[in-house]
């Protein structure tokens, strides 16, 4: 057990200030928190110089967060009395729970953050500031450099992927940030009979751990059949529809195993619901549904759509 060779007891008669952290987040979306805000969604914590602070950190997620603590080393309480260890960075493990302490003895914003830059970029901080404290002559716009730091969480990332087959065309774009979501996927085939269409949904994703997720969408297809003909699905229904243009709206839930339970309402007062999983591992290269990957933007795959029939073509994905 780390222990210190001197005595790093806080000054016994300063008044106490303890917070309280949860350290949450999504692996799945790798969306990182505290509290299940990010740091644009919080306020400063504000301290008074002099006191001492507690905190009492819980990790609730499956990853490590090495928190750091910039402008401060705090004692670490490990049960080593008046030698617990001084630090400014813990590694805390997931489901453990640490308790540290320091003296609010430097005037200042000071960033609380997890070290793993990926985690900290996300969202998983918050900023320490003293009250009544003078103006830092080092930042002449403090709004301009607040604005700066929570764009960091607010930023949009973007993924896609496209898939070149014998039966059609596939793909899917999304654009997420930290709560929303914005995503279209296509389906296009070859001739009319085959078919295309599209789906468009607009989401905000809520709640602690992020499964929930209301939308809107848009839903687009167009198919001819020859001579008149009708489509027929597996249960008989017959759609005489060539082309469908609907307005929905809906939620998505992420169930365990990862397999997301969708509802929605069309305006039409159709009611869809599905259960949807993809990319199952059954190997380090092989998916179930019959994808190969070749490298992480690359790989093959067959699959079977009701419309275009069997198909095998070479996937693109960023």
């Amino acid at each position: 057990m780390l222990k210190s060779p001197h005595n790093t007891t806080l000054p016994k008669d300063a008044p106490t200030k303890e917070i309280k952290f949860e350290l949450s987040g999504n692996m799945n979306r790798y969306v990182w928190s505290m509290d299940n805000k990010v740091v644009s969604e919080s306020d400063k914590i504000l301290i008074k110089k002099g006191e001492n602070v507690r905190m009492i950190i819980y990790n609730g997620s499956m990853m490590r967060h090495p928190m750091h603590l910039h402008g401060h080393d705090f004692r670490v309480l490990n049960g080593q009395g008046e030698n617990a260890p001084l630090k400014n960075i813990i590694d805390i493990m997931p489901m453990e729970t640490d308790t540290l302490e320091f003296n609010a003895n430097m005037e200042g914003d000071w960033f609380f953050h997890c070290h793993i830059l990926y985690h900290m970029m996300s969202g998983m901080g918050r900023v320490f500031t003293y009250q009544n404290q003078t103006p830092n002559p080092l930042i002449p716009n403090p709004k301009l450099a607040q604005r700066k730091l929570f764009g960091e969480d607010r930023k949009f990332h973007s993924m896609a992927e496209n898939d070149f087959a014998t039966n059609g065309n596939d793909g899917m774009v999304m654009i997420q940030n930290t709560r929303w979501s914005i995503g279209s996927e296509w389906r296009l085939g070859y001739n009319n009979m085959h078919g295309y269409e599209s789906e468009t949904h607009i989401g905000r994703y809520i709640g602690k751990m992020q499964w929930l997720m209301p939308f809107i969408g848009f839903d687009w297809r167009y198919r001819k059949l020859h001579n008149g003909e009708f489509e027929k699905n597996l249960f008989g229904q017959v759609n005489t529809k060539d082309e469908r243009r609907q307005i929905s709206f809906g939620v998505a839930y992420v169930l365990p195993m990862l397999v997301t339970f969708q509802t929605e309402v069309y305006q039409d007062g159709n009611l869809r619901l599905q259960l949807m999983r993809e990319d199952i591992p059954l190997s380090k290269r092989l998916r179930l549904g019959a994808r190969y990957i070749f490298n992480k933007n690359m790989g093959l795959r067959t699959h079977y759509d009701s419309d275009m029939g069997y198909g095998i073509g070479l996937y693109l994905n960023y």
